[in-house]
């Protein structure tokens, strides 16, 4: 018996979760010489400067900065903020050398603690790296002289993608001189996203806060909302996007006259984008002979594939109180110290559970100032149209508002903008190699009654009595609409000689 095969090499590339790494970072901030009194707040970043990854390992190269508002000995008023370079290599299983590589950092956790005029900060860094992965197999396409079965198996395919930046920019006049400023920061959170041809196309908002002394605490807070266009070579419009969007740099310009200054914030965003495009592969996934026995070797890899985005935004709040006797006067300002917790999908749902914690700098009714970390924990849902399973996602913490309920109670309110990116599993299916075994005997010409089993599909039907699909429709009327357990096929066959 001849069995001429057809075969096609597949080249599959996608991107996948090849691991997660932790980076510790510590510094020691001098303080004036009139020491330390007391920490209000510590507050961090984290910018990652490159990535590149080696096998079973991923060097990275980011910057951690460290910011603190405290009491120095006397009582005054200080801020002091400290950047540590960081370049390290971080076992990853899932790397290997020349693969593109894309961090997502998040700060979760800060420690400190005042020694002698020093004020010693330790801060914790997750890590999650995304690779550009690639599967190549060489599936048999078309086996003539065999009966097979042939499936057409839609795929997400990683066809390219980039990065690219662009700066939002703010500008508020005071109506004071600035004496320093105290505490800065941004996040980003992007809304919607699409493919254009030769770009993408981003909305979202930039979320900008600013301490600063005026004779006391003073604090801003703005919301920037954006459009850009990213180019990103290669883009066309029916590309799936995902993409991974983080503050690279804030910077600041104090001018205006010595009465009233005028401050310009200027806030640096980076992407990181993957463009997919729809592939359908074709490959035998089974076959058999009615003269002759197979072997056949099978190859199957699951992929996770995109399949959409979801922005979700939700107020959030909670209530702390003070330690101390003394009332609280009012509110001076909110500094976001981190959120975590977990995204993912159930039943249909996109869920997001967590904590966001908020550093508090208040007044109290003795004129002195003090502080409280709010933890705000949340729960709750959003009906998804897409068939998800798997989620990728980032979480910011933006427009917190603040405010005194009872004498010792603060109430924090913020939102929590949550961007996931959609996936599903989907496996790729087929045989690689046949072997063709021993020859069967059987009778030139019979009628054969076959008995349907619970699950069984016409392709388990043909395979048992050796006849194709085909042949069977032919001879049993309205079976191709589907099987009842217990339904008798009835057949005729006449071999050659």
């Amino acid at each position: 018996m001849a069995i001429r095969i057809r075969e096609n090499e597949v080249t599959v590339k996608y991107a996948e979760n090849i691991g997660k790494g932790q980076l510790a970072a510590e510094c020691v901030i001098d303080a004036s010489s009139a020491g330390v009194g007391k920490v209000y707040c510590v507050s961090g970043d984290c910018v990652v400067k490159s990535v590149q990854a080696q096998d079973k390992a991923v060097q990275v190269v980011c910057e951690v900065s460290t910011r603190v508002i405290y009491a120095d000995g006397s009582g005054a008023l200080a801020s002091a903020d400290y950047v540590t370079a960081i370049d390290r290599t971080l076992a990853v299983e899932g790397a290997t050398a020349q693969m593109r590589v894309i961090a997502r950092a998040s700060v979760s956790d800060i420690r400190h603690e005042i020694v002698g005029q020093t004020i010693k900060v330790q801060t914790v860094t997750d890590l999650d790296f995304e690779g550009d992965c690639e599967y190549t197999v060489s599936l048999i396409e078309e086996a003539e002289g065999a009966i097979t079965r042939e499936c057409e198996q839609e795929l997400m395919l990683l066809k390219g993608g980039g990065s690219d930046s662009f700066v939002v920019t703010e500008e508020f006049e005071s109506g004071c001189k600035i004496g320093k400023i105290l505490d800065y920061g941004a996040q980003v959170g992007i809304s919607s996203w699409r493919a254009e041809e030769g770009g993408v196309y981003v909305e979202g908002e930039v979320w900008i806060r600013l301490v600063y002394d005026d004779d006391g605490i003073c604090s801003k807070q703005f919301s920037h909302p954006f459009a850009e266009e990213l180019m990103i070579g290669g883009a066309c419009a029916d590309d799936v996007v995902t993409i991974n969007a983080a503050v690279q740099s804030v910077s600041i310009l104090i001018t205006g006259s010595e009465e009233e200054n005028v401050v310009q914030m200027d806030v640096t965003v980076g992407a990181e984008v993957n463009l997919f495009e729809k592939s359908v592969i074709k490959a035998v996934t089974d076959v058999f002979s009615p003269s002759a026995e197979i072997d056949v070797v099978r190859a199957e890899k699951q992929f996770a594939v995109p399949v959409g985005s979801r922005y979700v935004s939700k107020r959030i709040c909670a209530n702390a109180e003070s330690e101390s006797e003394s009332p609280i006067r009012r509110c001076l300002a909110a500094i976001p110290s981190g959120v975590s917790g977990n995204v993912f999908c159930s039943d249909g749902k996109l869920v997001a559970e967590g904590v966001a914690a908020v550093c508090e700098i208040y007044e109290k009714e003795d004129g002195e100032i003090s502080s409280v970390c709010v933890e705000i924990p949340f729960s709750f849902t959003s009906e998804l149209k897409e068939d998800a399973y798997l989620v990728r996602a980032s979480m910011t913490v933006s427009d917190i508002v603040s405010r005194v309920r009872r004498e010792s109670e603060i109430e924090v309110c913020v939102s929590l903008g949550v961007t996931a990116d959609l996936y599903e599993n989907r496996k790729l299916c087929g045989i690689t190699h046949m072997e063709i075994g021993q020859e069967k005997t059987a009778e030139l010409c019979g009628i054969s009654v076959y008995t349907v089993e619970e699950g069984e599909t016409l392709w388990d039907v043909a395979k048992a009595v050796c006849l194709s699909e085909k042949e069977i429709i032919a001879q049993n009327e309205g079976v191709e609409k589907g099987l009842r357990a217990g339904e008798r096929i009835t057949v005729f066959r006449c071999m050659e000689e």
